[in-house]
């Protein structure tokens, strides 16, 4: 499909106004710029394009029609920081966009693929490098011993499962922060320990 500048910026408004309403002004020609070059602190430099004009009204007509979902439950993996009352580490994503359950347990729930070790290790990294707050942040260690969980959802009962460690009877005021960041204060939830969570347990 070839479309015109123009037409271009009736497509973005429309995908726009039909999640908005009609309070949003049409995007200016700006929209259409090319992606700007920024500035490379650390690796090398990667080659930088820009999107067609069809491209970008695809781009633009999807990320449209996903405003607003964010508050939507999700399923996925934590830390908990006693130290500052804060999760962090979070990898989530929308229970809404698994079709079916992608871990095939006897009773099928919901969760994320990222793993705690591997996303340790990459923010560990990412951490340590001069990239990042001189290397200064909240991952500390190995990756078990700091508190940790993973939200489940069971859609056959409709049920969020925050997996969770015994650390969780000295800390409870950590699932209220977990609801909040996982958007489950409206939905039917669910707080279980098991060994694998506990402080110290790796994966064995």
């Amino acid at each position: 499909m070839n479309v015109t500048e123009q037409q271009l910026h009736e497509i973005i408004a429309r995908a726009i106004k039909e999640v908005l309403g009609d309070t949003v002004d049409s995007p200016k020609s700006s929209a259409t710029a090319k992606v700007a070059e920024a500035p490379v602190t650390c690796g090398e430099a990667a080659e930088v394009g820009a999107f067609s004009k069809d491209e970008l009204a695809r781009a633009m007509a999807f990320m449209a029609s996903n405003r607003g979902k964010d508050s939507q439950p999700k399923v996925g993996i934590f830390w908990f920081s006693p130290q500052t009352n804060e999760l962090f580490g979070v990898r989530s994503h929308l229970a809404s966009d698994y079709a079916k359950p992608n871990s095939r347990s006897e009773f099928g729930e919901i969760s994320c693929s990222e793993m705690h070790e591997d996303v340790w290790k990459k923010d560990f990294h990412r951490q340590s490098t001069k990239c990042k707050n001189g290397g200064v942040g909240p991952y500390v260690g190995a990756y078990e011993d700091t508190p940790r969980g993973r939200i489940f959802y069971n859609p056959d009962s409709d049920t969020y499962t925050i997996a969770v460690g015994s650390w969780i009877h000295q800390h409870p005021e950590a699932i209220a922060l977990i609801e909040e960041e996982f958007n489950l204060a409206d939905t039917k939830n669910e707080v279980k320990t098991a060994y694998h969570w506990d402080i110290g347990q790796r994966w064995e």
